[in-house]
């Protein structure tokens, strides 16, 4: 028992640090979805098996993702009228400042 002491501190002391390789932060894909059921088009935002109806919705589920996640967004050049976020150029500046301000990178990938 009074070899087990020493022991134990011996090994605490002289084991080499064990360093974990850091996650690195994830990757999402935003896709904007158009439904047709009705007279008027209606959007979801999709991330994987997620839909958002709306952009604070979005915004509530991108708030709780860790600092440095990318939100990568191709939303290509045919445009409907009426779309969240890409019919107003300020709800894209709003939208781009939140990222910002949550630590999100946010890539916007221009079509054309």
């Amino acid at each position: 028992m009074r070899l087990l002491l020493p022991l134990v501190a011996a090994l605490t002391v002289l084991r080499p640090a064990v360093a974990w390789p850091e996650e690195p932060p994830p990757v999402y894909e935003l896709e904007l979805v158009s439904v047709f059921e009705s007279s008027d088009p209606e959007f979801l935002f999709v991330i994987g098996n997620s839909g958002f109806r709306t952009v604070e919705s979005l915004e509530n589920f991108l708030a709780t993702l860790p600092p440095g996640t990318t939100l990568r967004w191709s939303p290509g050049c045919v445009r409907v009228e009426g779309e969240p976020l890409l019919s107003a150029e300020s709800e894209m500046e709003a939208f781009q400042t939140f990222c910002r301000e949550h630590r999100i990178d946010f890539v916007l990938v221009p079509s054309g």
